[in-house]
């Protein structure tokens, strides 16, 4: 049975029932902004649709940079825009940040703005209009000159936030206004505020192939997940998880603020260790990297279909600064383990529950961090065979899968323990004839005098 290790959550209380368990543990919490960081400063600009073309096309507003999504206006929607302009209809106010460039980034307005400066280009016929059905068929260049110039001088007002305004705040402002169909998330919005280095070597670590696989799921770049993932690697192998003081969506913001521009020698460094850390999590833990497991009476489960950001973290960088053998001797020992932690309560909670709260980071780190530690610092000094092997666990189920505890069916590998018949503890040596084979929740109830 692997070592028990004393471990406790001060002040941990979930007793609010309205908590939602979050398989994906991807919950970041919100941001504690300081009181005088609480007003976003914005200056009302009312800007003709020229003067917006002009600017795209200086580069200085940027309109479709790499965190947002692709343009997803279909049939006549574009057209009817058009249409609303030439009628004098208010258009819907353009949020912008201005950077300390004095570049402008798109807020909420990009489908907007894309469409105008799709028709400015050619790119599209108008169609399906109904107060100027005679401009049905027409691109911009085949509309008369008194219509292109009416359409360049509409005017869209537009709030521009300050390119002082602090980047909690400006994160809380990418949140609340963008209203483009679906929300950004936390990723996307960074990769809009953050745009530098660091950025571009999330996008290469992502295509990890040990990270793929053992993350191992469809559609995994959709609303950048993989890109999270690296960048929670990163920020907690960097910055270690006692830094998490206020949260960790704070905490991932400073970190990629401190480092967007980073240089080659940290960036290299960087993905050393990110290559390193998932050769060895694929190594361990294979395609169910990173999961939970959903128990039934019986003890049996399966692996949650999605990862778990939160136990992505803990797991990936813990493995960080070992070498590949190191791990390949260890691999069982630390899988025994892995599958023992999830049986404790308390940590699926810090791993499922409001996971971006400061006590629950500490907690999953400290429990996991502790078992990981002594399980890798004793192991070579050891009785040898402190545990039994993944072979004699599979040979036995092979021969007899009845739990000897409960006497029900274990129903895979993974839920089933090898333990002592005569504890370890006690003097039992851990050979064959000393085995039993239990499920392994029946054996971590068992009483240590049993």
């Amino acid at each position: 049975m692997p070592q028990e290790l004393s471990t406790t959550v001060e002040d941990y209380d979930d007793s609010d029932e309205s908590v939602v368990v979050d398989e994906s543990g991807a919950d970041e919490g919100g941001l504690d902004l300081p009181e005088n960081q609480r007003q976003a400063v914005m200056q009302q600009r009312n800007t003709s649709l020229r003067e917006y073309h002009w600017l795209h096309q200086q580069g200085r507003l940027k309109l479709n940079p790499d965190w947002q999504r692709e343009y997803v206006w279909k049939g006549k929607r574009p057209s009817l825009l058009i249409e609303s302009l030439l009628m004098q209809i208010p258009i819907p106010v353009l949020f912008l940040a201005r950077t300390v460039d004095e570049d402008l980034e798109v807020i909420d307005g990009v489908q907007r703005l894309t469409t105008i400066f799709n028709y400015f280009s050619g790119k599209f016929k108008l169609k399906g209009l109904e107060a100027f059905p005679e401009l049905n068929g027409k691109t911009f260049a085949q509309l008369d000159k008194r219509i292109q110039r009416k359409l360049e001088d509409s005017v869209i007002t537009s709030f521009e936030l300050s390119a002082n305004t602090p980047q909690d705040l400006k994160f809380t402002t990418f949140e609340r206004i963008n209203t483009g169909g679906m929300s950004l998330n936390e990723m996307e919005i960074r990769n809009c505020i953050y745009r530098g280095k660091l950025n571009s070597k999330i996008q290469v670590l992502a295509k990890n192939p040990d990270f793929r696989k053992s993350i191992n799921m469809r559609n995994m770049s959709d609303r950048m997940f993989d890109r999270a993932l690296v960048l929670r690697f990163l920020a907690f192998d960097t910055l270690r998880y006692d830094r998490a003081t206020k949260g960790i969506k704070s905490f991932l913001n400073r970190f990629f603020e401190s480092h967007r521009d980073a240089g080659e020698d940290v960036l290299d460094d960087f993905e050393r260790r990110f290559k390193r850390a998932m050769q060895n999590c694929y190594s361990v833990f294979g395609e169910n990297a990173f999961r939970i497991r959903k128990h039934d009476h019986m003890g049996g489960g399966e692996w949650a279909t999605q990862a778990n950001a939160a136990i992505f973290q803990v797991i990936s960088t813990s493995l960080a600064s070992y070498d590949a053998a190191q791990i390949s001797a260890r691999g069982d020992m630390i899988m025994e383990e892995y599958l023992d932690v999830l049986t404790d309560s308390d940590w699926i909670d810090a791993v499922t529950k409001s996971t971006g709260d400061t006590k629950k980071i500490k907690y999953a780190f400290d429990t996991w961090t502790r078992r990981l530690q002594a399980l890798m610092e004793g192991v070579e000094g050891l009785d040898g065979k402190r545990l039994f092997t993944t072979s004699l666990k599979k040979e036995l189920l092979e021969q007899d899968s009845a739990c000897a505890i409960c006497k029900n069916e274990i129903k895979s590998l993974t839920d089933a323990a090898v333990d002592h018949l005569e504890q370890y503890w006690r003097g039992g040596a851990t050979i064959p004839s000393n085995a039993r084979l239990a499920h392994r929740s029946c054996n971590r109830a068992r009483p240590r005098n049993n």
